[in-house]
């Protein structure tokens, strides 16, 4: 059920407790003090760490708190829905799947409405999840159901991969499957994936054996060697092995860079940090670790510039065989959860980093080359998951973003240290942009030009509009104009808006510009009515006023000022 999740059930128990007596903001963290008080004795940890311990209760309390109503509320028409009083397997699950109530809580609520809960079709339902992600996952044959041939006995496999990259070996046994060949050796450099190291790749070649070796998974001491290619072989036969150098190489400084991250983690975000995943690829290092929120740009910069500072020193690896309890007193560290035999492998860097783990590493730091994090995410409540690259691949990010940032660079025409600011003028702009545009689609969908030319009065042969619009700027309303004269085959139009100050636009149909009606001169004259100046176009021009209501006044005025210039 994952690190944590009794304290988590208990904590989302009280949480919800807490409100029934109506209390809607985090509480719970506020006990630590006074736990403290009464046990801080004889659990001293809880006085060293209570401010870590706070931040964490209160992250959770907050994070339950988001979905706990929504959850509540669900419930509460879940209730009104029963046909009898049993909650389904199936809904206790959605309430713990999507709102993060855990079964005790949901068998409480019920409790407390006469109801019980489907415990047997909840286990059910979450077995049909599991295995569905298990379905998901990578297809590899089990072991328990290979049929293998024998050549030699032995089921041991004897790992040289630490100490070199080729090897001649013996074939144990092997199997064949569509085109899957399994093999198993006497001996092999090939590192089988564990503890989040993947497995290795390369070559198996021998008398009627041309083998591609694509994956190396461990069957208790044995390795099984998954590989497609030609095989022919009925006798003992000494093949030859060779796992793939550049591959090999990449993997190590990943697993070493994961080792100084895990180590500058701690040093930045706290002693609470603990591994909860990993896995090391050729491609790239992912960790996932115990943290209550986001780790934020100054604390992944920090451990960044840690990570590489331990990489440019070029301090040697060593690698020794100790007794468990003798490593743990020297203070390594040992992935949680994670079993160990009576004799540990640890693996230690300088003064800096000291590590339980079987996989392989670099000689020397130096040999990772770069450091570079690319991606920190959420993957589950306390537990965060960093993405990260090494060497060649980590300069290959740096240059793509590099020719991201210059490319931003030209097209926003400013150097590198303004490009920040010069962005945020850029989304600012266009949120104001998108406020216009969205006025002026609320202004245009009541701006009816047919049904305003319809209702237009006449003077002589021309029709004169003069209308009050919904529009929240000049650029709008001069929009509007351009729509109304568009559809004023003869005539002269006023439009008004009170937008972020009073303003006309007057616009003039082309045939009686040509009779000597001017736009402009309009503009002008209903401008002086409004205590303010006009002027543009002979087709189309604006004028501004003082306040709205002068602005009212030049529009009850605008007719007759439009019946003197056609009277002339």
């Amino acid at each position: 059920d994952g690190r944590g999740y009794v304290l988590r059930r208990i904590l989302r128990r009280a949480a919800r407790f807490g409100r029934n007596l109506h209390q809607n903001e985090p509480f719970i963290y506020k006990l630590v003090d006074t736990l403290g008080n009464i046990m801080g004795e004889t659990f001293p940890e809880i006085i060293e760490k209570k401010s870590h311990i706070e931040k964490v209760i209160k992250a959770e309390e907050t994070a339950f708190s988001d979905t706990l109503d929504r959850g509540l509320n669900h419930f509460e028409k879940l209730v009104l829905s029963l046909s009898n009083n049993v909650i389904s397997g199936e809904e206790a699950f959605r309430l713990y799947d999507t709102f993060g109530f855990p079964l005790d809580l949901t068998q409480l609520i019920s409790r407390e409405k006469g109801l019980s809960v489907d415990e047997k079709g909840f286990n059910d339902a979450m077995e049909k999840q599991r295995s569905r992600a298990k379905a998901a996952g990578k297809f590899v044959v089990e072991p328990s159901t290979i049929k293998w041939k024998s050549l030699i006995e032995g089921d041991d496999s004897i790992f040289t991969g630490y100490d070199t990259l080729t090897e001649l070996a013996h074939i144990c046994r092997y199997s064949i499957k569509d085109e899957q060949i399994l093999i198993v050796l006497d001996k092999t450099p090939f590192y089988a994936e564990s503890g989040g190291q993947v497995g290795d790749c390369g070559t198996i070649k021998g008398e009627g054996i041309d083998l591609i070796v694509n994956d190396v998974k461990k069957d208790g001491d044995s390795f099984i060697h998954y590989c497609t290619g030609n095989l022919e072989i009925s006798k003992k036969i000494e093949v030859s092995c060779e796992v793939d150098y550049d591959r090999r190489q990449n993997i190590r400084k990943n697993h070493t860079a994961t080792h100084l991250m895990h180590k500058a983690m701690k040093v930045v975000l706290g002693d609470h940090v603990q591994q909860a995943g990993s896995l090391v690829s050729p491609d790239y290092l992912r960790f996932d670790v115990t943290h209550f929120e986001k780790i934020n740009t100054d604390e992944i910069t920090e451990i960044e510039k840690i990570v590489n500072s331990q990489i440019l020193l070029n301090n040697s690896l060593q690698e020794s065989t100790k007794n468990f309890n003798e490593a743990k007193k020297e203070g390594a560290i040992a992935m949680f959860g994670e079993k160990y035999g009576d004799e540990v492998r640890v693996v230690t860097i300088s003064d800096f980093s000291k590590e339980l783990c079987g996989g392989t590493h670099v000689i020397q730091t130096g040999d990772i080359g770069l450091f570079k994090i690319i991606e920190e995410s959420s993957l589950a409540s306390g537990v965060r998951r960093i993405v990260a690259l090494t060497g060649p691949k980590a300069i290959e990010y740096i240059q793509d973003q590099s020719i991201i940032i210059n490319s931003i660079k030209s097209q926003l025409n400013c150097e590198v240290n303004l490009l920040d600011e010069r962005v945020n003028q850029v989304l600012t702009q266009n949120k104001e942009l998108e406020k216009k545009l969205k006025n002026q689609k609320k202004a245009g969908s009541t701006f009816n030009v047919a049904k305003l030319v319809e209702e237009s009065k006449n003077i002589g042969n021309a029709k004169v509009i003069v209308h009050m619009t919904d529009a929240t700027s000049s650029e709008e309303l001069k929009g509007l104009g351009d729509s109304l004269l568009s559809g004023l085959k003869n005539g002269v139009g006023v439009l008004g808006a009170a937008g972020e100050k009073p303003m006309i636009v007057v616009v003039v149909s082309n045939n009686l510009i040509k009779d000597g009606l001017n736009a402009s001169s309009i503009a002008k004259s209903i401008g002086k009515s409004m205590g303010g100046g006009g002027g543009g176009k002979p087709h189309l021009a604006t004028a501004g006023g003082k306040d709205l209501d002068s602005l009212k006044t030049a529009l009850n005025e605008s007719f007759n000022i439009i019946d003197n210039f056609i009277k002339g």
